[in-house]
């Protein structure tokens, strides 16, 4: 292909990084100013990913609305979402048909009339791509709702740039807790208005997600003063002492002291001759290709999505047995999965179709329902590969 014509890419648009990343947030709304096909689509993808996303709405712009305008109406979308659903929040978003016509979407705030909080927030989709959208939606409720506290929580803590609740959400809580420091609030994952509007009283803000949470990080230490750390999402139970320890050490405390279970003879025997793909966003990436690494195994192929210094991350992490692709084409992945002879893909529900065409076992790590991090994230993974392991040697258990 002359890259005229990409089948299927890897990166979708700004709006739905801007949908994800407002997506969770409790007693809220969204109103996306364009076509009814946008919302749609996305909130299909949300769900399919085992994401729970909250009320989504559209303008549902039709072609008198392009050619016209449709700002007026707008106001009164958002003055009747304010009176049926009382929410808390509504989040006003553009898209590209709204972007490309012009229509004024802080105007069309300022304008209605409500109790709800309402911001608005630029996305179209051609202004950029979903990490674009994730870091300037979660940089722009930083800006709009957060102020100086009054006080500050030695041992409390913010989880920036995690978009994902469910298992994951518990169990880094539960982790945090065990050495004795609170989460204050998530940026954004099942987080309420009034903890995103508290977040300066933490002591620390711990960016799980780089590409989506370091502009919030930033903008919360140059209004709060409050310090930041980035670190990978703690995946394997070497990680979440790694985690747990850095965390520590930020907040002036003694690192972790809980045992830390051997679990090298099972995860050797379930790995043993697997050749093993990766395809995620850089974040999980990396996290996942230093599990394999610190279990013995180099994976065979690492797919990422999009490039945030994740080359430059992985070159340190894997040999010249693994090869690694940047948002690559759909062709090419399929390619690279054969001339690597994989046999077990980690990947999402994107992937699951193409795995079972080449007749390669899949394990989807990115659906919102699955244990991923932390110490039970590790155990249920364990477990997972075990089952694999035991299918493969033809045990249905």
């Amino acid at each position: 292909m002359t890259g005229n014509a990409v089948k299927i890419p890897r990166a979708t648009c700004k709006l739905f990084g801007a949908i994800k990343a407002l997506a969770t947030i409790k007693e809220s709304a969204i109103l996306v100013h364009g076509p009814k096909g946008c919302v749609y689509h996305i909130n299909y993808i949300l769900g399919m990913r085992g994401d729970a996303p909250s009320e989504i709405y559209s303008t549902c712009l039709d072609e008198h609305d392009v050619i016209f305008g449709a700002g007026d109406r707008l106001t009164r979308a958002i003055e009747e979402l304010d009176a049926a659903l009382e929410p808390e929040l509504i989040a006003v978003l553009s898209c590209c048909v709204s972007g490309i016509i012009g229509e004024d979407i802080a105007s069309a705030v300022k304008a209605a009339k409500t109790a709800s909080r309402v911001i608005g927030i630029e996305a179209g989709g051609f202004e950029g791509d979903f990490r674009t959208g994730y870091s300037e939606t979660l940089r722009r409720l930083v800006e709009e709702f957060v102020h100086t506290p009054d006080a500050v929580d030695e041992r409390g803590v913010n989880l920036i740039g995690l978009l994902r609740g469910g298992p994951d959400l518990r169990e880094l809580r539960r982790m945090l807790d065990r050495i004795g420091v609170r989460v204050n609030a998530t940026l954004t994952a099942d987080a309420t208005l009034g903890e995103i509007e508290r977040m300066g009283a933490a002591a620390l803000n711990i960016v799980v997600c780089e590409p989506a949470g370091k502009e919030a990080a930033e903008q919360l230490q140059e209004v709060c003063k409050t310090p930041f750390i980035v670190e990978e999402v703690p995946i394997g139970h070497a990680a979440a002492v790694r985690f747990l320890d850095r965390v520590a050490g930020s907040l002036g405390m003694p690192p972790y002291a809980g045992e830390i279970p051997d679990t090298s003879r099972t995860c050797g025997e379930a790995l043993r001759g697997r050749r093993v793909a990766i395809v995620s966003g850089p974040t999980r990436a990396i996290a996942m290709a230093r599990f394999f690494n610190e279990l013995g195994l180099e994976p065979a192929l690492i797919v990422v999505d999009f490039d945030a210094g994740t080359g430059a991350k992985l070159e340190k992490l894997v040999g010249p047995g693994c090869e690694v692709l940047i948002e690559p084409e759909q062709e090419r992945i399929v390619e690279a999965l054969r001339e690597r002879r994989v046999d077990l893909l980690i990947g999402g529900m994107l992937e699951r179709p193409i795995a079972a065409s080449l007749d390669i076992e899949h394990l989807d790590m990115m659906h919102g329902s699955q244990k991923t991090l932390g110490f039970q994230g590790a155990d249920h993974l364990m477990h997972l590969l075990a089952r694999q392991q035991r299918r493969r040697c033809g045990d249905p258990g």
